[in-house]
């Protein structure tokens, strides 16, 4: 149990027949929080009374559930002792009275609410909030849960320590924090009969991300007008400004909200919406055809179709992308089954030779190595790769008669699905502190392969962690106001927003877009659209009534249509806003030529090689490049193993000779546009 919560004094404790009593007592700014015990269940919710002198504070039909101190989020008084009366609305006679300590130093020691956004777990293991002292902004780790078990916080899934005394961190940035607790070394999370747990709370903060940029290159920031929902409900595809696809790239979505029309997400950004939008021309819509569109046939059973028989089943509407994703099959297509998916790519093509096809599953003719540096793929072993280029994947050899994929995908799709967070090395990063730098290198790859030059190359991603380990759930908040209480929804893992940007600008900058996976249909803007039972997809929840006897019936029960959203979706905002931000510099990548720039470390200039992201995976450095379209340049640059809130200003120098600086906060992405001389 975590230590360290000053006492409460008992004053009175009026009734033995359920011994209530007020344990321990926390201040986080006005918010009071009591741990309350007692030998009866049943008793929430609480009449509150909150004295201070003369000063009397009444909370009425206050809620309390399991895993949470009960909390009074608004109280005001003066610096010294106050007392607190609890008193049982369930069970009549059962109350009790406390005294506390009341610091009114610690009152404006949270921001005001309006300028920050808090979703997803809430209970006493993890409460993370921004705190203001001395003119500095802090991230607190206000529960500082403790239970004996190994504990691992990460912030953007880079580990950090002292999160429960304050990490300083900057406004204008989304940070998400993650807390594992296993019984055994860290690097054991893949055992599930470990005792594992996990929490995740995604805290976006208002205000500027950066300074203005001074020299020859200007920030492309962060713009004022982006913000996140304070609902669970994302808001971009309304707040955004409208602006047309980047000239030539693929941008590849899903519409989240079921009252906004398709036609809003084409005119922010989107080329190509899900073909189950209506309204819209097919030429603007894509498609991923998963098992289900063979009835969840196997391979061996496709193996068995004549010519004629595949064909019958390749007509397809002219959608402006297809992807396949036949996962329950291998993805290293024995001969037969590859000839027939020759077939069927060979007829989809011959009907729609405008559209972009490409296979997910069985990937390009080169697919992602996922190297990193905690037991993936080692870096430097495929350096080797730039000097002979040629495809990894068995998919593109050539059958007998010589047919192959060679040239029938005319999109290659890289993985950039999130990785797990361990294993952990000495650094705090796990593999996933190397999917963008793997993905770049794959597609560099690729665009040498005399048969993939032409094709158009993707990043192929999702906006969460798919469990590898039979991992713990995320238990995700959903505060319901009709019936009023908490609804507690299992889910996964969340991208960090900064890996998002990340994968959005660069396949924009370097390449060419990126396919965002969606595992759902658009959702209700009412935040009670909810149905709970064991017929719901899902992995599970909790129900939490506010007057403690609503039967979770009573969810939803008014509501037929769309659900409302299982969690906040904080990673396509990300996605969007990688998009507009590239959109500024649209002017260069139309027709630019993309260079690797030489930057200043540790004394040194680091000149850059043909396998110069390898070498940034290796050597744990950042990765610095290039669009150049005369005498206009773009400058896109990471550094992915850096502590989150870390600030590096790394010298660079331009192709025309001029040495500036750029500065990298983080792991989030830096882009600077400017004019060579």
């Amino acid at each position: 149990m975590t230590t360290g919560f000053p006492l409460a004094q008992t004053l009175d404790s009026a009734s033995s027949a359920c011994d209530l009593v007020v344990r321990r007592y926390r201040q986080i700014g006005r918010e009071m929080q009591f741990e309350l015990a007692a030998n009866a269940g049943g008793l929430a919710p609480y009449y509150v009374e909150i004295t201070q002198g003369a000063r009397q504070l009444k909370f009425n039909k206050v809620p309390h559930r399991l895993g949470l101190w009960l909390t009074i989020p608004d109280v005001d008084l003066l610096e010294g002792e106050a007392q607190v009366q609890v008193i049982s609305l369930g069970q009549e006679g059962c109350a009790t009275k406390a005294a506390f300590r009341y610091d009114a130093s610690l009152k404006t020691e949270i921001p005001d609410t309006s300028t920050w956004v808090r979703q997803g777990s809430k209970d006493n293991l993890l409460d993370v909030r921004p705190v203001k002292k001395d003119g500095k902004l802090y991230l607190r780790d206000f529960a500082a849960y403790q239970d004996g078990r190994t504990k691992v916080v990460m912030i953007d899934g880079i580990a950090v320590n002292g999160l429960e005394n304050g990490i300083e961190v900057r406004p204008g940035y989304l940070y998400s924090v993650t807390a594992r607790w296993i019984d055994a070394p860290y690097n054991d999370w893949w055992n599930e009969r470990r005792n594992r747990t996990v929490r995740q709370q995604n805290i976006w903060i208002k205000g500027a991300s950066d300074a203005p940029s001074q020299g020859p290159l200007t920030k492309i920031q962060i713009p004022g007008w982006f913000r996140l929902s304070n609902n669970i409900q994302v808001d971009f595809d309304t707040s955004f400004p409208e602006f047309e696809p980047i000239k030539g790239k693929l941008t590849m979505q899903y519409r989240l909200n079921a009252g906004v029309a398709p036609d809003s997400y084409l005119r922010r950004g989107v080329r190509f919406l899900n073909g189950s939008e209506k309204g819209i021309p097919e030429s603007r819509m894509h498609w991923t055809a998963t098992p289900n569109y063979f009835a969840d046939k196997d391979a061996a059973w496709f193996a068995s179709l004549t010519r004629e028989q595949v064909e019958s089943y390749a007509n397809v509407p002219g959608f402006g992308a297809y992807a396949f994703d036949f996962e329950f099959w291998n993805q290293k297509y024995p001969p037969e089954v590859r000839q027939r998916l020759i077939w069927f790519s060979e007829k989809i093509r011959k009907d729609h030779p405008q559209m972009y096809l490409m296979d997910y599953w069985g990937g390009g003719a080169y697919v992602n190595p996922h190297i990193n540096k905690n037991g993936g793929t080692s870096p430097l072993s495929l350096a080797g790769d730039y000097t002979a280029p040629k495809a990894n994947n068995p998919n593109f050899d050539p059958l007998p008669d010589g047919s192959s994929f060679r040239n029938i995908f005319n999109a290659t799709p890289a993985d950039v699905y999130p990785k797990p967070m361990f294993a952990l090395d000495e650094q705090g990063n796990t593999p996933n502190n190397f999917v963008l730098l793997s993905a770049i290198h794959t597609h560099r790859i690729n665009r040498l392969i005399d048969y993939q030059k032409g094709n158009k190359l993707i990043f192929y991603g999702w906006n969460r962690y798919m469990p590898l380990y039979h991992d713990p759930i995320v238990p995700w908040h959903i505060q319901l106001s009709a019936p009023a209480g908490e609804l507690v929804s299992n889910q996964l893992e969340m991208m960090p927003a900064s890996q998002a940007l990340s994968l959005s600008l660069f396949s924009l900058v370097l390449f060419d877009g990126y396919y965002l996976w969606h595992d759902s249909g658009p959702y209700s803007a009412d935040n009670n659209a909810y149905k709970v039972g064991k017929d719901q997809p899902g992995w599970g929840y909790e129900w939490f009534p506010a007057d403690g006897k609503t039967p979770e019936s009573e969810i939803g029960r008014q509501h037929t249509g769309h659900m409302a959203p299982p969690y906040w979706d904080f990673p396509t905002s990300y996605y969007v806003l990688g998009n507009w931000m590239a959109k500024q510099t649209e002017d260069i990548l139309t027709g630019g030529q993309v260079k690797d720039l030489p930057f200043r470390l540790n004394g040194s200039w680091i000149q850059p090689r043909k396998e110069q992201v390898l070498l940034a995976i290796d050597r744990k450095e950042p990765f610095v490049t290039s669009v150049i379209n005369g005498k206009k340049i773009v400058v896109l640059a990471v550094d992915s193993f850096q502590a989150p809130n870390a600030t590096r200003r790394l010298n660079i120098q331009l192709p025309d000779g001029t040495e500036t600086s750029i500065e990298l906060y983080g792991n989030w992405p830096s882009l600077y546009k400017g004019k060579l001389k």
